[in-house]
């Protein structure tokens, strides 16, 4: 009798699925376990979220310092004290943005003030740098100059902002306290279009390739919206306020609400494509890394979720409690811990190796 070859687990699973008339599904990225890199100390507790510019990370302090560290050994690359406030990266600029409404402009590289505005916006949201431009939300609105800081447009009577203004296709939007989502022109600053929401807008929409905005509400809501005419597509009722911003993988969009829950929606019609339980109330939005996604819950855990399915792909407990949403580049994950640390998580399996850029949380 003739014996066939012996066939191998990956080769016989090919089989099979050709068989049955399809290829086989990859398996999810592997996230889990973590291997520590890395853990730096500052010298005073962590203010608001990290950046990176890809070689290094950034972290703001309450004193008013902000640090650099490099990405790879957790040394410090520089020091400054430009003022307390928080940080954002983007078009090579690092900006603070000062609750006096003081942005300051700072090379990256070196730490030197490149240039220092008086935006004439008060308040503590998150400054944003998109292509040209830095956009300061508070009690008011102004869009500035990246290369000066010259001061392009600025609407001191405007509603107060309560969410990182967002750019994308020439347009602007801003989450306002009022529950209201504004969408300007963004070389103007010209209203464009207003969906009222009942509850305050605390989550930065995001915007897909289709020119679909998607934001949650803490009226226990999130919503598609066009963004040329602000019209709902559809919305998903929730259980509980929706507080973090979503992401896009593939044709789903994923949030996470206060009911401990993940959500994937089809962007296209609402569709509810999976769900998932967190153990915790979200600390941050869900972070895609290739397939999966990596979600930071309330008070120390890291879980991953494979983003096709929203099975389980293991979890964390960080070695102190999160203050910053977590941070991933090149395959190692970066949180900021209110034990005044930083700590350099390489996901196992090196996931996202050779990337050059932060894969979240993404810049505007």
């Amino acid at each position: 009798m003739k014996t066939l070859p012996a066939l191998s687990s990956v080769t016989l699973a090919a089989a099979l699925a050709a068989a049955c008339g399809g290829a086989p599904k990859p398996a999810a990225p592997p996230l889990f376990p973590v291997a520590t890199v890395w853990r730096a100390t500052l010298e005073e507790a962590i203010e608001g979220p990290l950046a990176s510019d890809g070689r290094r990370i950034f972290v703001a302090g309450r004193d008013g310092t902000t640090v650099a560290l490099d990405r790879g050994s957790g040394s410090q690359a520089w020091r400054g004290s430009p003022g307390q406030g928080s940080i954002s990266y983007g078009s090579g600029l690092l900006v603070v943005r000062q609750t006096d409404g003081t942005v300051t402009a700072l090379d990256p590289a070196t730490g030197k003030t490149r240039w220092r505005t008086a935006s004439g916006v008060t308040g503590s949201v998150p400054a944003a740098v998109a292509g040209d431009s830095v956009l300061v939300a508070g009690e008011g609105l102004a869009s500035l100059e990246a290369g000066s800081g010259r001061v392009a447009w600025a609407l001191p009577g405007a509603a107060k902002a309560s969410a990182v203004p967002v750019a994308a296709a020439g347009r602007l939007l801003v989450g306002e306290a009022d529950g209201t989502l504004r969408c300007r022109d963004a070389a103007t600053g010209a209203e464009v279009w207003a969906f009222v929401a009942p509850g305050t807008v605390v989550a930065p929409p995001v915007v897909d390739d289709r020119r679909r905005v998607f934001v949650g509400t803490v009226d226990r809501s999130f919503v598609a919206l066009d963004l040329d005419s602000g019209r709902a597509d559809w919305r998903w009722r929730t259980g509980a306020d929706v507080r973090v911003p979503a992401a896009l993988l593939g044709d789903k969009v994923l949030f996470a609400s206060y009911e401990d829950v993940l959500y994937a929606l089809r962007r296209g019609n609402g569709h509810l494509a999976w769900r998932a339980p967190l153990p915790s109330r979200p600390l941050a939005g869900p972070l895609v890394v290739e397939d999966a996604v990596l979600v930071a819950c309330h008070e120390d855990e890291v879980v991953g979720i494979d983003g096709r399915t929203g099975a389980r792909l293991g979890g964390l407990r960080a070695p102190a409690e999160i203050a910053t949403p977590p941070l991933v580049v090149d395959g190692v994950m970066f949180l900021g811990l209110r034990d005044r640390s930083v700590v350099a998580l390489r996901l196992g399996g090196g996931v996202g190796e050779g990337a050059s850029a932060p894969s979240a949380p993404p810049e505007p």
